[in-house]
């Protein structure tokens, strides 16, 4: 399948500039996503699902015009009402999981409770398990108290199991992912 290009842009509103990164994610699912960062920071995300099947040169055309547009319709946003959205965004607090998805290297990211009562947990199970596992056998050999973070390169891939706010997120990483850089900024939260 081919991908939309993406596109990056700045946005001055109220003498601050924000960057805006637009992008097309085939993983899980198809989506466009529009972060908007300050300082820095990721301080607002759009994700829309993307249904229509890539499999023409027109079917490209029509998903980077829709890349296009949501990017654009941010953009205008911003600059026509930006105390508004200045307003809105410091409202918005980015939960732990959605703040671990942002994290370079990090595929997907999810609440492992959340997916456990979920249609189809054993998939998720089976790879926190494992993960959960180790972490609590160490755990309990050390009397550095309980991890709060595990680790895990496996035939299936790198897995890091991070418990935030008293819940557990399953970051399964892409396989260039750098493990040091990862573990380095899941340890912020």
């Amino acid at each position: 399948m081919r991908t939309p290009a993406g596109r990056t842009s700045s946005v001055k509103a109220l003498n601050k500039v924000f960057i805006l990164q637009t992008e097309f994610l085939t993983k899980p699912r198809s989506r466009i996503v529009t972060s908007v960062a300050l300082d820095g920071q990721i301080i607002h995300k759009v994700e829309r699902t993307y249904d229509n099947a890539i499999e023409t040169d027109e079917d490209l055309k029509l998903a980077e015009s829709a890349v296009v547009m949501q990017h654009q319709n941010l953009a205008k946003k911003m600059q026509a009402n930006g105390a508004d959205f200045i307003k809105q965004t410091r409202s918005i607090k980015i939960s732990a999981v959605d703040r671990l998805a942002l994290i370079p290297g990090v595929s997907i990211a999810v609440d492992v409770q959340e997916k456990l009562n979920g249609e189809n947990p054993m998939p998720i199970y089976n790879q926190t398990r494992l993960i959960s596992d180790i972490s609590q056998a160490i755990s309990n050999s050390t009397k550095m108290g309980p991890l709060k973070l595990a680790a895990i390169i496996a035939e299936q891939g790198k897995f890091i199991l991070s418990r935030a706010d008293g819940k557990d997120n399953l970051l399964s990483l892409r396989p260039e992912a750098d493990l040091r850089e990862i573990i380095t900024e899941a340890m912020k939260e």
